[in-house]
Formats: C-alpha cells, structure tokens, sequence
C-alpha cells in the first residue's frame, strides 16, 4: 500500500501548530458515538418496555408502522437530513466571513420550507385514514388499521421538531459545537419510555407515541434552540425566490427527488412484512434496528463527525489533503464494521433474548428476531461505507450524484425485495436489505473515483479484509464457546453465555493487538498512550 497517508495539520495565524484534521474527526466522532450508544442502549430499553407489555403482535407492527408516513413526508419535502445540504452552504459564509449572510439564509429556509412542512403535516394528518391503507395492505384488521392511523397522527408533528432542531443543529455543527446533538437522542429516549410507561394505563401503545411527540420537541429542537440562543439571529422571512435560498433548493431537491435504499429499505420491509403473519413488522424492526445500532455507532457519528472538516477542506481548495482524510475515515470504518459484523453475528441469540424476552415477547419472537439480526449484519461493512462516501459527495455540494445513484440502486433492488420475498417469505427480506445495501455502497465508491479521483480504494478494502480477518478470527471462537452453553429456557444462562463470547472475543482481539496492531487502531492506542504518559508524567510531577 506504500505509506500511510499523513494527517491533515491546520496551522494557527501565529504558526502554531493546533490538532490535526484527523484528530478533531476523531474527537467528534467519539462525542457523537458515546451519545449514540447511549441513546440505542435507551433506545432499546424503550423496545423492551414495548415488548414486555406487548410482545410482537398487531399493536406493536402498527406502531412501528406509524413513522412510515412521517417519514416519507420528511424525506420527500425537506430532503431527508436538511444539514447534509445546509453544513456546506452555511460554512461557505462563515469561511468568507460573512455571519450574516448565513443567518439570513437560515431565516429564509426555516420559514420558507417550514412553511411548506407545516402545511403538508397538517395535510397529512386529516388524510391519514386514507393514506395508512395504502402503505400497509397487509393490515386488514379494522382495530390494527385504527390504532395505525391514530398513532401516525400523534407523530406527525413531531417533524416540525425534527426540522428546526436539524437546521439549528447544522449551525452548531459548522461551530464545532456537538454537545447538542449528542444529548437530544437521549432526552428523545427518555421522553418514549416515560410516555408509554405513564399513560398505559389509559392510552395504551399510543402513549409511546405521545412520549415521540414531547421528546422530539424537548430534545432535537429544544437543546439546540438552547446552545444557539445566544448566536441564532432568526428573522422570519419568506423568500422562495431569494438567490440563496434557489442555491439551498436546488442542492436539497436531488435528495427529495431522488431515492436512497438507506431510507427505503425500511419502508419495503414493512410494506412487505405488512403481508406476513402477526409480528413480522417487529421482528424486522428490532433485529434491522440492533444491526443499525452499531452502524450508528460507527458509521454515522463518524460520517456526521467528518462532514464540517471535509467541507471546510474542500472550500479551501484542499483536495488532496480532502481524499487523503476521506481514504483514512473510510478504511477505519469499514474495518470498525468489519469487526462488529463478526461480533454482532455471535451474540445474536443470547442478546435478543437478554433484550426482548420476557413479558409479552415470546422465546419463538427472539429466536426469530436473532435470525433476523444476524442476516442484517452481514451487510453492516456496507452501512457504514455508504454513510462516509456520500459525505464525501456532500462536502463537494454534490447531492445529485448520490440521488442518481440511489435512485438507480432502488430501482433494480426492489425486484430483489419482491423475490427474496415470495421465495423465502420473511427471511429473505433482511437478505434484500444486505444485498441492496453492499451494492449502494460500491457505486457510491466507485462513482466518487472515477470522477473526483483523489481516493485509494484500497485504503477501504484493505480495512475490509483486515477487519473481516480479525473479527472472525475473534468471532468463530466466541460464538462457538457462547452457542455451547446458550439455552433460551433461562435468563441466567443467557447472561452466561454472552459474558463468555464478549469475554473470548475480548481476549482474543488483545493478543492480536499486542502481537500485530491493526494501523487502523493504531490512531487511537497511540492516542491513549500519550493522555497515560501525560497523566503519569503530571502524577510524578
């Protein structure tokens, strides 16, 4: 591979050398990753509470199918992820030092694109009876139609959170102020589990959709409306032909045009599930969601992290300092993944069980959910690729490779979807998910390559390779050990049997640290390295 690529340094006015591109990626990533974490730790307290008092029946397929038209509303209006869009154009002005020019265009996408949002919630809302049936065909029950329709009605406004607080967000991301986001999927958690906890007794499952609605607008909007109270200069101000705002449209519209399988995966698993037996929607959800726990982990954060440094190498007509960075964030991904693929595929049974079996959640629900979980995580190298190229595209204002390319990518695997289906009924839906997604992720990388030039695929298969080699070499041992003492009957053997796969996977990912050191670890064993030195060299002091 011929040498490692170095870090990007940035240089003070003074010449002082400050931390490197890299490390400040590293930090935010780690900020956003220990938040995710806890919030899909939350995340799936609030799945456990749903499991124990309603198992994997009709009520809980409906609620799960309650975010579809959200969020087909937010995807197709605002683009999906507004700051994708708005990062670039907002750090633009601040790079020229023009503040104000910023926030003006702010004032004008939330009011002009609120405004639009807002109209189309109130729409949706009174047109849901009709809407629900054409989303989910599968539910022909008159109550589990009913309690669809009543719970997308109660979520729906919880977008109108989602979109201020994102655009808000996208502010404090270009300050490099990540607190916010990192706190706000916790406060959205919370608020979930105490909703349906609280008012079951009298609501029943629409109390966690009631926990969605005061969650989105306490977390995703309230604390970043606090953190930028001080420096957010909104004047409402509709202007949908203002020039700033005709640039901001037309970058976001690829996104609401175009089609991304990251978001329609989800959407044809539960069109698709809709049509199988009671409890299949969850079943999906729960093994898909386990599986983009991790990704969010280490995909996501990295690729939120990473988004504000590219564009502002890329503004600074830094390109090769740019496709260096991108090479160095996706090889660590990708082995990262590799990694946790290998992991997730051992512990699925003992840590479905440990999650979701008890109440209402039968011992069949969590050995179906774990098969599930371990064919969805075969495509989480994928996940987490797609998730740092397309930043790649972003940082360049280029949305509309990436719509095309989605686009593209959902047209021929919804056939896949349908077949895997009808051959293989429930089962082959998760295969769809992991075949889509590895081929979204290679056309993104492929197309990036061939027309920007400064990347080395290499650099992301070589994490691959590695990471896949490590991780079984870990993993097969792991799950061996952990699947001879596994028995579903008991909780305590359960617990037994995940505490013995993390334990020999632990150790064996030591010894093979300590006799060769992946070079994608090495950046952060050197990195803790140094903090101990510092530390013991203060203590001495």
């Amino acid at each position: 591979m011929g040498s490692r690529p170095r870090m990007v340094e940035i240089l003070s006015e003074d010449g002082k050398e400050q931390r490197s591109v890299g490390a400040r990626i590293g930090i935010a990533a780690a900020i956003l990753s220990a938040s995710i974490l806890l919030s899909r730790i939350l995340g799936f307290m609030r799945e456990a509470v749903i499991a124990y008092f309603y198992g994997a029946s009709s009520a809980t397929d409906a609620y799960y199918a309650a975010f579809t038209l959200p969020d087909l509303m937010a995807y197709f209006l605002a683009g999906g992820t507004l700051s994708i869009t708005f990062i670039p154009l907002f750090s633009s002005f601040v790079a020229k030092g023009d503040e104000e020019g910023g926030w003006r265009l702010f004032s004008i996408v939330a009011t002009t694109m609120g405004s639009a949002l807002l109209a189309f919630t109130i729409l949706f809302m009174i047109f849901a009876p009709e809407l629900v049936p054409l989303v989910f065909p599968g539910f022909e029950d008159p109550e589990q139609l009913q309690l669809a329709v009543d719970m997308t009605r109660i979520v729906l406004p919880a977008q109108m959170a989602f979109y201020f607080g994102g655009l808000i967000a996208a502010t404090l991301f270009v300050r490099e102020v990540f607190w916010p986001s990192a706190l706000a999927p916790l406060v959205y958690n919370i608020c979930i589990i105490t909703g349906g906890i609280v008012l079951a007794s009298f609501m029943g499952i629409r109390g966690f959709a009631v926990g969605v609605l005061v969650g989105a607008f306490l977390g995703p909007l309230g604390l970043p409306l606090f953190a930028a109270r001080k420096q957010i200069k909104f004047r409402p101000k509709f202007s949908p032909t203002d020039p700033g705002f005709v640039q901001f449209f037309m970058l976001t519209l690829p996104l609401m045009l175009g089609v991304s399988l990251v978001t329609v995966d989800e959407w044809l698993l539960k069109y698709f599930g809709s049509m199988h037996q009671e409890g299949a929607i969850t079943w999906l959800n729960n093994g898909r969601k386990l599986t983009l726990m991790a990704f969010a982990i280490i995909g996501q954060a990295a690729g939120q992290a990473a988004l504000p440094y590219l564009t502002r190498l890329y503004h600074e007509d830094k390109h090769d300092e740019m496709g260096r960075m991108l090479g160095i964030s996706l090889q660590r991904v990708v082995f990262l993944a590799s990694v946790a693929a290998c992991g997730l595929v051992a512990i699925a049974a003992p840590v479905v069980y440990l999650i979701f079996r008890r109440g209402q959640f039968t011992a069949e629900d969590a050995a179906l959910t774990a098969q599930m979980l371990t064919i969805f995580a075969i495509g989480l190298p994928a996940w987490a690729t797609q998730a740092m190229i397309a930043r790649g595209f972003y940082a360049r204002k280029d949305t509309f490779s990436p719509m095309i390319i989605g686009s593209v990518v959902v047209a021929v695997s919804a056939p896949v979807y349908f077949l895997l289906n009808e051959k293989y009924g429930v089962v082959g839906l998760p295969v769809a998910t992991s075949v889509g997604i590895t081929l979204n992720a290679c056309t993104l990388l492929t197309v990036y390559k061939l027309r920007y030039k400064q990347l080395e695929l290499m650099m992301p298969l070589s994490g691959l390779l590695r990471g896949l080699a490590f991780g079984a070499a870990c993993g097969i041992p792991a799950y061996l050990a952990g699947h001879h003492i596994y028995d579903a009957s008991s909780q305590w053997i359960a617990t037994g049997a995940l505490a013995a796969i993390f334990g020999i996977f632990g150790a064996i990912a030591a010894v093979i640290i300590l006799i060769k050191t992946p070079p994608e670890l090495e950046f952060v064993l050197n990195k803790l390295k140094r903090r101990l030195n510092k530390r013991r060299g203060e203590a001495e002091a």
